[in-house]
């Protein structure tokens, strides 16, 4: 017995070390991977929960990276609207009217512009003087966590968590700092249907988010 349980023993101080050294995947390879040429586009659905909605609101369009400054947002359903955000300004269309704001009185607006053009244009060194950066996960199903590293930002936007597989994103979910959220679901994560009746934690797990 004594003999059996020296065995086991080893096994485990073996097996432990090696369990230790799994580390959670590199920010700046996962960030590679996303690079995108502009223009490009992918699409998504987008669902965001307030306290100040009845019920969570669904829309779904098309996103456009245009360039490494300028991102838009296409609302194809249940309206349309298009939102241009170009460095420092914003651009609202919808029902043939348009509004034009500055992108300082949007701080999520500049967390969302931010994370998604340095991920799609690849831009490790502008998310990190941008966020600080956590991963989790592993190479082929990983998980970025992004916490605003500018005190305006910080204001309203609490984190953006970015999930993905391979070179493909899943989700990229802001979190404000009033306990809401919005949950982007992208490209093929977009295509799914979602569950009835929506709820942020089921998105959340769906995600892999939490």
């Amino acid at each position: 017995m004594r003999h059996r349980s020296a065995i086991a023993t080893t096994l485990v101080a073996t097996l432990l070390p090696a369990a230790a050294t799994v580390a959670a995947p590199d920010a700046a390879e996962i960030v590679a991977r996303l690079e995108r040429e502009a223009p490009s586009s992918i699409a998504f659905v987008e669902v965001r929960f307030s306290s100040l909605l009845v019920e969570p609101l669904v829309v779904s369009g098309e996103l456009d990276y245009e360039s490494r400054t300028t991102l838009r947002r296409r609302v194809d359903t249940p309206y349309r609207e298009t939102t241009t955000i170009s460095g420092e300004t914003v651009r609202v269309e919808r029902d043939g009217e348009s509004r034009t704001f500055a992108l300082r009185r949007a701080p999520e607006l500049r967390g969302l512009l931010t994370g998604m053009v340095g991920l799609l244009g690849g831009d490790t060194a502008s998310l990190s003087e941008n966020f600080a950066i956590e991963t989790a996960g592993d190479d082929d199903a990983w998980r970025l966590e992004l916490a605003p590293a500018d005190d305006r930002v910080r204001q309203r936007l609490r984190a953006i968590t970015v999930t993905g597989i391979g070179d493909e994103p899943r989700c990229f979910v802001l979190r404000d700092t009033q306990d809401g959220a919005s949950v982007m679901l992208l490209g093929a994560e977009a295509a799914r249907s979602l569950p009835q009746p929506v709820a942020l934690a089921e998105l959340l797990d769906s995600c892999s988010a939490e």
